[in-house]
């Protein structure tokens, strides 16, 4: 066995130890063993070599193991999350962007001292805030807060307790009495891109109406908490709710786009892929360099590098260092984050599956362009992300959109061109108003086309299904069945060169 099938198996058993941590009970004690089996193994390896293969494989599997307990909360005095249950006063800073919703407004709070007595005292841990709407708060914000500190609980079915863990939230706090004490507290460069990002959506909105300009600020920026309910409830109902949300499943599909969209203007491979990974860093900076967007910027560029190299060999390991990175981060994202789940699933949908739907379909023997370009790099890289998050979200929410497939092959060559001219439209809206108008109409007939494109197809009774959630037996037998396709399929299988 070669040093690259170690490492793979290294790193999936690595990401196994994570996941065997955060769905059952396993402490430290019980991880140890996998330890000592390793060790075992590696001294009976002079009797056969093939031992110390099962040695590596036992240490992989306690060090994700290990990864994940490490990350547990820690409940002492020097952490807020001690005083939960309790009515406290406490100083901390607005740490990132205000979640603004349509009633209520979410602050995540880094605290740094808490009032015992008369005293402050030092703490860490972040708090979830919810407060009213006004008055306003900004990041970087330093707040005295006081309230009744809460313990994150389940919700129903919802394990909201883990869901926050994902980021080291242990503590909640509902409608405090808030004190602004100083401001500008916040890492100055995240506090720049924010003011610039807020800057160029407000420009925006005074270019285009509404639901266009919002539209395109959830394009542009993933800004997708001011589209208009009734809207989003379109995007559901088609299965393109992606488009406006910051994920993998976003970033991926709309990265292969782009990438198809250069090409037609006769830009070679390499330039086209530089372009996309240019274009997906300052994505990245934009929106803030938050670890989700991060996550899903990573998965774009995991996509577009099984199209450069074509190398399906050397794209496992890719993928397997990639989770491996990102578990090492933060272990919570393999089992609590839909999100991280969806984007991985997507990326190996458009790296394995894609391929194999265009040997079947026989894309090579079309002579016309034009349709070769609809079904071979459209239709079916939608449905090779399509098939393989399916059975996730029928899992999870019980939904189903049958016009996916269509909704999706009519509107997403529009929306690299949507995205390229709203990025001109705002960069002159910041210049000189009266030429972002202009250039404002030519992407409003396209946002327009495709809103238009979406709510037609919404309005299908048949286009859209709610039912009973899948059980997790039968969504993990639909995994088995795309797991098998691909396998059977693998030893004739290359990435198509995008």
């Amino acid at each position: 066995m070669n040093w690259s099938k170690v490492f793979f198996y290294f790193g999936l058993s690595f990401i196994l130890g994570v996941f065997g941590a955060s769905v059952t009970s396993l402490d430290f004690y019980f991880s140890f063993l996998f330890l000592l089996l390793s060790a075992c193994f590696f001294i009976l390896s002079w009797a056969n070599k093939y031992f110390i293969f099962l040695a590596i494989i036992f240490l992989a599997f306690f060090c994700g193991s290990l990864r994940f307990q490490l990350d547990q909360p820690s409940k002492n005095q020097s952490q807020i999350n001690y005083y939960n249950d309790q009515q406290v006063s406490f100083a901390g800073v607005v740490n990132k962007e205000p979640d603004q919703r349509q009633d209520q407004v979410k602050l995540e709070v880094k605290a740094q001292k808490i009032l015992i007595g008369s005293k402050w005292q030092k703490v860490q841990g972040k708090v979830l805030v919810s407060n009213y709407l006004f008055p306003e708060f900004q990041y970087g914000d330093q707040l005295k807060i006081t309230c009744q500190l809460k313990t994150p609980q389940p919700i129903n079915d919802f394990a909201y307790d883990k869901y926050l863990a994902r980021y080291h939230i242990y503590s909640l706090c509902y409608y405090p009495k808030i004190e602004l004490m100083q401001t500008d507290q916040g890492n100055f460069v995240l506090a720049g891109i924010y003011k610039i990002k807020n800057h160029f959506v407000s420009h925006l909105n005074q270019v285009l109406p509404e639901p266009q300009a919002s539209f395109l600020a959830g394009l542009l920026i993933g800004a997708k908490k001011s589209i208009p309910p009734d809207l989003a409830q379109v995007f559901n109902q088609t299965g393109t709710t992606h488009i406006i949300a910051v994920s993998g499943y976003n970033v991926t599909i709309i990265a292969v786009f782009l990438m198809l969209f250069l090409q037609q203007f006769y830009l070679s491979r390499k330039k086209s892929f530089w372009l996309v990974v240019a274009a997906l860093l300052i994505f990245m900076i934009i929106t803030g360099l938050q670890a989700s967007i991060i996550r899903a910027t990573i998965m774009g560029l995991v996509v577009l590098l099984a199209g450069y190299l074509g190398r399906l060999s050397k794209l496992t390991n890719v993928l397997v260092l990639t989770a491996m990175i990102m578990l090492l981060i933060n272990p919570w994202i393999l089992v609590f984050d839909l999100g991280f789940q969806l984007s991985f699933l997507a990326t190996l949908g458009l790296v394995y599956l894609n391929p194999i739907l265009i040997k079947f379909a026989r894309i090579e023997k079309i002579k016309s362009g034009f349709i070769k370009l609809i079904l071979g790099d459209y239709f079916l890289t939608t449905m090779a992300a399509i098939i393989v998050t399916t059975p996730l979200i029928l899992y999870q929410f019980g939904k189903l959109s049958l016009i996916a497939p269509l909704a999706n092959i009519l509107i997403l060559p529009f929306i690299p061109v949507a995205m390229l001219l709203g990025f001109i439209t705002g960069i002159f809206s910041l210049i000189w108003q009266p030429f972002a108008w202009i250039i404002g109409w030519s992407v409003w007939l396209v946002l327009t086309y495709i809103i238009w494109i979406l709510e037609t197809l919404a309005k299908l009774n048949w286009s859209y299904w709610e039912f009973e959630s899948i059980g997790l037996g039968l969504m993990v037998f639909l995994y088995l069945v795309i797991g098998g396709v691909i396998i059977l399929n693998s030893k004739s299988q290359i990435p198509k060169k995008v």
